[in-house]
């Protein structure tokens, strides 16, 4: 029963925070008002969260998650046809970070040590994580489902990608479909896949 409600407890600071966090800032959110909006003591919190940096992690490390989820379950929804899957996978993160402020901000937040647009501060470990997390989780599946291709390259591909699509959340300088196509088409002609097929997909 502890160890449930203190679960309970964890997700629900976590989601609190998180929205907190989204309508005004990091640096504009306390953790007592966070205690009062779960419904818990201050003292409670920072047993579990140690401070305000600790549970910043914790709304960190919950949305890489759930990130890094959506892209493998894109891929998974494209197991037959490895050109349509990476045009899916580079137009989820675009949308994904376009829809998401702390998720933005995670992924760009090592481009420089200045604050993000959260004003979650800097959170470089986090941030090469998840870049890392995504990368490789795409070049699982790419090794998996395109054939004749050597492991350095598939790594090296999905690395390029990631990094090109952070890239462009950084400094956008197209259209999020123009964008979508243009990364699409790089790996594409990297791995020597179809092009004409796959950029139907990053368009829609």
């Amino acid at each position: 029963m502890r160890d449930r409600y203190r679960e309970h407890v964890r997700t629900a600071v976590v989601e609190a925070a998180h929205d907190l966090i989204a309508d005004r800032g990091w640096e504009r959110v306390r953790m007592g008002e966070i205690a009062e909006a779960v419904g818990i003591s201050r003292a409670l919190l920072y047993k579990e969260f140690g401070d305000k940096p600790g549970l910043g992690e914790a709304v960190v490390l919950r949305e890489a998650a759930r990130f890094i989820e959506g892209i493998e379950g894109v891929l998974a929804h494209h197991d037959a046809d490895a050109a349509r899957g990476l045009a899916a996978s580079v137009k989820f993160v675009l949308e994904e970070a376009e829809n998401s402020s702390l998720l933005r901000a995670v992924l760009i937040a090592n481009r420089d040590s200045s604050p993000t647009a959260t004003g979650i501060l800097p959170l470089m470990t986090t941030s090469a994580q998840l870049l890392e997390l995504a990368s490789n989780s795409l070049a699982r599946w790419l090794m998996a489902h395109v054939p004749g291709v050597q492991a350095d390259d598939v790594a090296d591909a999905a690395e390029a990608l990631v990094r090109l699509t952070v890239s462009h959340l950084a400094l956008p300088t197209m259209s999020r479909k123009d964008t979508s196509r243009k990364i699409t088409e790089v790996g594409l002609r990297y791995l020597g896949l179809s092009v004409e097929a796959a950029t139907s997909e990053a368009t829609t």
